[in-house]
């Protein structure tokens, strides 16, 4: 991972946020309708959450929320960006020069992991919400489709360094990479501390990033093919 990369995926979640300046009037208005959007979709979940809903909790009239999102799964989109944006600076520091391949990527899994603990909606989409992700791969199939690809491809470079000169099989590749990706499902049972074993969620984080990054290496046996 470079700067321009990590740059480009900040770039990218502002985007699809939009003006949330809460200095601005329009930008207060769009981070009410998004917080409040975020606070429903958790209490009472996707498909029983309307646009009149997030309008009456946001203090504003629904057609208002229709000036800033055109259909109820933008607003879903872009609580979750801001969900994300929100916790980005986990990744600060990610593409320093002085930092090693293993430890950018024992970044990366630290910060997948707090990420997704803290942020209430992306906890209940990484659980498996059905009502969330049938929403985001149909109602937005082509910005669904490419945010995996390229949360894929970070990851696939991310490991590819750390392992480097070696190579894994394409097959040992994918599957090291649905291992990471699939962590994320894992991160909201942390919110409990009985999981944790009374470490915090930071330390317990940190361990667990220990393990993944000192667990990657490429079998002895694929060597001679590499």
């Amino acid at each position: 991972m470079n700067y321009e990369s990590l740059t480009e995926m900040r770039a990218a979640l502002e985007d699809a946020v939009g003006d949330i300046d809460p200095d601005s009037p329009k930008g207060k208005k769009r981070l009410r309708i998004v917080e409040a959007a975020i606070a429903l979709f958790v209490a009472h979940g996707y498909r029983k959450t309307s646009i009149d809903d997030i309008a009456r909790a946001a203090g504003i009239a629904k057609g208002t929320v229709y000036l800033y999102f055109a259909t109820k799964v933008e607003v879903l989109m872009t609580a979750c960006a801001y969900e994300k944006l929100r916790l980005f600076a986990l990744l600060d520091g990610i593409d320093a020069p002085t930092l090693g391949p293993r430890d950018r990527l024992r970044q990366w899994v630290r910060a997948s992991i707090l990420m997704v603990a803290a942020s209430p909606l992306l906890s209940r989409a990484a659980i498996g919400d059905p009502d969330i992700l049938a929403a985001l791969i149909e109602g937005m199939p082509e910005r669904t489709a490419q945010a995996m690809a390229d949360a894929g491809d970070v990851i696939g470079g991310l490991l590819d360094a750390a392992v480097a000169p070696q190579q894994w099989t394409d097959d040992e590749r994918r599957a090291r990479i649905a291992v990471v990706e699939a962590l994320t499902r894992f991160a909201p049972l942390l919110r409990d501390d009985p999981l944790r074993q009374g470490l915090s969620i930071e330390r317990f984080a940190d361990a667990l990033a220990d393990v993944v990054v000192d667990g990657m290496h490429v079998p002895a046996r694929d060597r001679t093919r590499a």
